[in-house]
């Protein structure tokens, strides 16, 4: 057997130590993709959220039970309906809400594309002609070429540790999210209606009040004046009276200025101007003959029954699009 040369020795211990190297990055490569799997796995949050059938503030009995879904209906007001059709239709932020989740149903398609495959194609095509003519002045027929040239491709990115399915998870759950986000919006919306419609009933039943009192106040003073002229009052029963009709007319302009502000939240709330909007109203005790304390009980329970559901439904989902996305 013959000894190994110096050249060899040296050869051998460079493979020796190249194989050594690789087997410590191998090593070290399958310590990393285990520890991702422990920190994708390990101390998540469950994304489950455990929703009562009914909560501790809300208990309804069957006296009580929940509104339907045109409660609005039931006040037998043909102006609040109509205002709370158009509310539906053309309210800004309904048709924001919208947009979103028509631009989440976008976004999780283009994410979702990348779980198909993928295909190709080009096509060219290439004319050429050769002149007739010889450098010996002679003449002969041209010749025209037509190269056609066509090319397909397909490719499949192969999904192994699961992104592009998690990515595309996400953005279907953002989707759904924002469609419970819609329906809080647009049930926030009817609510925001019918409370500024009621404030503008209880502002013209207050209103008028006011002006039934002044007429009172001031047919008082009138026979105030009359017992004064008469001798049988005095100049400060006089004074009295003034101070109270005084206090009765300024009394007066916040109560006008409440209604215009509660008729300008209509005309925004219908994407309207508020020149061109024009409320009747009336009175709380001609719509559909309940209180002001019964109206905001119902607008309430709407609200406290409808709402809390679809927040806490969009939650859920935002939950398992944090998780994907992680």
């Amino acid at each position: 057997m013959r000894p190994l040369s110096t050249a060899s020795v040296g050869s051998l211990l460079a493979t020796i130590r190249c194989a050594g190297r690789t087997a410590k990055w191998l090593a070290m490569l399958c310590l990393i993709a285990s520890s991702a799997g422990c920190l994708l796995t390990k101390d998540l949050p469950d994304p489950a959220l455990d929703v009562p059938d009914r909560y501790a503030a809300g208990k309804s009995t069957d006296a009580e039970a929940p509104p339907t879904l045109d409660w609005w209906r039931g006040f037998r007001s043909s102006e609040l309906t109509v205002l709370m059709e158009e509310a539906q239709k053309v309210n800004l932020d309904v048709a924001a809400a919208t947009a979103r989740f028509l631009q989440a149903d976008a976004q999780a398609r283009i994410v979702g594309a990348a779980l198909l495959p993928s295909a190709s194609g080009s096509g060219s095509e290439n004319n050429s002609r050769i002149s007739g003519s010889s450098a010996s002045g002679l003449s002969t027929g041209g010749r025209e070429t037509v190269t056609f040239t066509s090319s397909l491709s397909a490719a499949y990115e192969l999904d192994f540790w699961g992104k592009n399915r998690d990515a595309a998870q996400a953005a279907e759950e953002t989707a759904i999210a924002n469609r419970f986000d819609r329906d809080v919006v647009a049930l926030t919306t009817l609510t925001s209606v019918a409370n500024a419609y009621f404030q503008v009933l209880a502002a013209q039943d207050r209103i008028r009040t006011a002006e039934h009192n002044i007429a009172s106040a001031t047919r008082i003073l009138e026979a105030i004046k009359q017992r004064f002229k008469a001798g049988t009052g005095t100049d400060l029963d006089v004074a009295q009276q003034e101070a109270i009709v005084a206090n009765q007319k300024a009394a007066v302009p916040p109560l006008r200025l409440t209604l215009a502000q509660n008729i300008n939240a209509l005309a925004t709330l219908v994407s309207r101007p508020p020149e061109s909007l024009h409320v009747t109203g009336g009175s709380l005790t001609r719509a559909g003959r309940v209180s002001e304390f019964e109206a905001f009980l119902v607008v309430s329970a709407s609200r406290r029954v409808l709402q809390p559901e679809r927040e806490c439904d969009a939650t859920d989902l935002r939950w398992r699009r944090h998780l994907g996305q992680f």
